[in-house]
């Protein structure tokens, strides 16, 4: 989460945020991709996942001190600034409008002698329930200038937690499913006794589970298995040390099974990878034989490739 720094004093540290940042910033650096749905929910966008874009470095600097955001993103000349949040916070809005005008100044382009200061698109995700508080869609400040002039600031709110899975399935908000846990932070905070919440947050993974073999290829089979491991990570952060059965249980349906597919596949590859290298030396040695035997460079390039006879050559003066 993104964070003012004074110059003279430390910021106070969000209990148990510091998971909740990483694990959202290693997405935003690691697999910014999977922002993309996220911003098409939130700003009613439309753009494919494999679209290009920029990532802009979120660390701003300020007479005051330095400015981190979260993340940062240009699509189609629109910049996107996303924050992720776990604690409620009366001054977010102050904070987000911060940020923004930081990324606005550094992005700030003179047109005909004048220059043009534009916002960002900006969303705060809120990962937790906050049920005992009511959050608007839109967190807003009045901001008044000197002439008169008044500009109504207002920043979307998305809430984690008003996703089903199916629905993040659906939208392909993979983003969310780290912090799908935090639905049952509080039935696993009161020792997780409650058969029918178990059951449910176990089919819930298994929904999970089941969507993310299906989405394995090879080309994002490494994007995945990342995902797993965050998504473990946070449930591991979350469920209770002595709540064994229920680790024991999700670590089976999400780290097992997946993690089982991936290890087969690398195998299937390194064997099929060994086979390949098995045929080539024996036909490199079969060159070898001939050359031995007396035949003709073109007589034998009449069977063989003459990468494979310059690699039997090569060889055959090595081991001389």
């Amino acid at each position: 989460m993104g964070k003012t720094k004074d110059v003279t004093t430390e910021p106070k540290k969000e209990v148990h945020g510091t998971i909740f940042d990483d694990v959202f910033r290693t997405i935003a650096q690691k697999m910014p991709a999977l922002l993309i749905p996220l911003i098409n929910e939130v700003f009613q966008t439309n753009y494919p996942e494999d679209i290009h874009f920029q990532q802009l470095r979120n660390e701003h600097y300020e007479k005051l001190g330095k400015i981190i955001t979260d993340s940062i993103l240009q699509i189609e000349g629109r910049t996107y600034h996303l924050e992720c949040q776990s604690s409620l916070d009366g001054r977010m809005v102050i904070r987000m409008f911060e940020y923004d005008f930081s990324i606005a100044l550094e992005l700030a382009e003179k047109n005909n002698g004048i220059f043009e200061i534009e916002f960002p698109q900006s969303c705060v995700l809120y990962i937790r329930n906050h049920r005992e508080h009511s959050l608007p869609e839109h967190q807003e400040a009045i901001v008044k200038f000197a002439d008169g002039q008044q500009i109504l600031y207002r920043v979307p709110i998305l809430r984690a937690q008003n996703y089903t899975v199916d629905s993040i399935i659906e939208k392909r908000l993979l983003i969310l499913l780290p912090y799908h846990i935090l639905r049952y932070e509080s039935f696993l905070k009161n020792s997780g006794n409650n058969t029918k919440k178990l059951e449910q947050l176990l089919a819930d993974y298994q929904k999970i589970s089941d969507a993310l073999e299906q989405c394995m290829d090879d080309k994002k089979s490494s994007l995945y298995i990342d995902l797993i491991t965050l998504i473990e990570k946070i449930a591991d952060h979350i469920i209770p040390k002595e709540n064994e059965k229920v680790r024991e249980r999700l670590g089976d349906l999400m780290g097992g099974k997946i993690l089982q597919l991936e290890s087969e596949r690398l195998r299937e590859l390194g064997e099929a990878k060994g086979r390949a290298e098995g045929r080539k030396a024996e036909r490199i040695a079969a060159i070898q034989n001939m050359i031995s035997l007396g035949l003709t460079k073109e007589k034998i390039l009449t069977i063989y490739s003459e990468e494979e006879y310059n690699e039997a050559v090569s060889t055959m003066l090595v081991e001389v």
